[in-house]
């Protein structure tokens, strides 16, 4: 068995080296499935919820009403 790099081009899938095959081969291509939050992180309708959130977190840190979070006594 042997290891491949491999790049999609129109649908076809294209070496990215010379291969030494001869005759037929089988591969199975893995595509990972796109994150989820990287949609929602960068989903550009208004969401004025986490504005007010986000703009509370920050009044809340300026005015040194946060803890630093200390990770051995966390649950």
């Amino acid at each position: 068995m042997k290891a491949i790099k491999v790049v999609v081009e129109n649908g076809q899938i294209v070496p990215d080296e010379p291969l030494e095959i001869c005759g037929r081969c089988e591969a199975i291509l893995v595509v990972p499935d796109p994150d989820p939050w990287d949609a929602l992180i960068h989903d550009p309708r208004p969401r004025p919820e986490l504005e007010k959130a986000s703009r509370e977190a920050l009044e809340d840190y300026i005015e040194g009403r946060t803890t630093v979070l200390d990770p051995d006594n966390m649950p």
